[in-house]
């Protein structure tokens, strides 16, 4: 898996293989709003895992808010588990945030 953005019909996923100090995670995904709650997002992130485990990472890292429920379902629907609440750097605003981590196990 290369770094960068992977455009999809629905929104953009990013994934790297390597975590610089100013990022919060291996991914992160967006839907655009008229395309929400339809699935899109849990299939992308099942999609990206995919990459992640053939890249040989044992283990991906997202991050969300505490009131972005719908990501956590997301999250979790991949097999995340929340492992620390956190509070953010001050370039991202200095609020609370969740920490998931999702094992790409040995298949």
């Amino acid at each position: 898996m290369q770094p960068g953005l992977y455009e999809l019909p629905t929104g953009i996923v990013n994934g790297g293989r390597s975590l610089p100090p100013y990022t919060l995670g291996h991914i992160g995904y967006s839907i655009v709003p008229w395309k929400r709650q339809r699935g899109y997002a849990t299939a992308a992130l099942g999609l990206m895992l995919h990459h992640a485990r053939d890249e040989g990472l044992e283990y991906v890292e997202i991050t969300t808010d505490p009131e972005n429920v719908p990501s956590q379902r997301v999250i979790m629907a991949n097999g995340g588990v929340l492992v620390e609440r956190f509070r953010k750097s001050s370039q991202y605003g200095e609020k609370d945030g969740l920490r998931y981590r999702i094992s790409m196990g040995r298949k």
